[in-house]
Parts: structure tokens; sequence; C-alpha cells
């Protein structure tokens, strides 16, 4: 699998809510400071997470963004699935028809396996558990430098 720019802003601007889940919604422009992020290109982001429903809008001045759903019911699979979609490590593995040697290639085995596997931990990992890695990474972070 190859994330796309999209895909990893994607997850950032969810790990960012994530962080502020349960105090109202966050802005835009706030997740885009924090997350070196084109406010233009989170805007989009936002509206493909809004339209698959990880992310709620709320219009007004106290307005902004928030997770749809508690963290911990959010899976790294289903941002990746709303941004990117199903991206195969080969193209074979969709489409077996497109090599003369996929019936019965064994580097097509490998890489089926290389495919579940990585969509089984996607699948396994919550946002709320990459939020508090990021936490515990950042405060490790600190703690070394002072």
């Amino acid at each position: 699998m190859k994330l796309t720019m999209k895909g990893d802003y994607g997850l950032r601007a969810m790990l960012d809510m994530a962080a502020y889940y349960g105090q109202g919604p966050v802005e835009s422009a706030d997740i885009a400071s924090r997350q070196y992020i084109p406010e233009h290109y989170l805007d989009q982001i936002l509206m493909a997470l809004r339209k698959e429903g990880l992310v709620k809008s709320v219009r007004g001045p106290k307005g902004g963004h928030m997770l749809a759903r508690p963290p911990s019911q959010i899976t790294m699979a289903e941002v990746v699935r709303a941004l990117e979609g199903y991206v195969p490590p080969m193209k074979c593995l969709p489409s077996p028809g497109v090599c003369e040697l996929s019936p019965g290639c064994a580097l097509r085995e490998v890489w089926q396996k290389i495919d579940e596997m990585t969509w089984q931990i996607l699948l396994s990992t919550t946002i709320e558990e990459l939020a508090q890695r990021h936490r515990t990474g950042a405060a490790a972070e600190t703690m070394y430098y002072i």
C-alpha cells in the first residue's frame, strides 16, 4: 500500500481532532496550522471524511470540525478507505488478468499476504490508540530535552 499525502493529511487531521474530542469543534485553520497541512487542501479532505460519516462540521462563530464518533470507534482502515479507496501493493492483486504469470505466481501470493496483514493492522488500530501513542511520544520527547 502506498499512502498519498491525502491519506497522510487525513490521518493527521483525525489525530488532531481526537486530541480535542469532547471539547467541541476545532477550526480547520487550527488543524492546518498544527499539522502543517495547506488549509484549502484540508477543507477538501474534511469534506470527504464528512461524507463518509467520520467527521461532523458545525457552522458559525464557534464552529469547526469534530470526530463523528469516539476516537476509539474509528479505525485507520476507515480513514484510509474514505480517502484512498483500496490501493493494492501490486496491480495483479485485484486484477490477476493484468499479468500472464498471476495464476501460479509465488510473488503474487506473498504480495497478497502483505496486503492482508496491512489491512489487519489498519483495521485493528484506532484513532484513539494513535492519539495515545502521540501523547506518550510527545511527553517522552519533552522529558528528554528537559
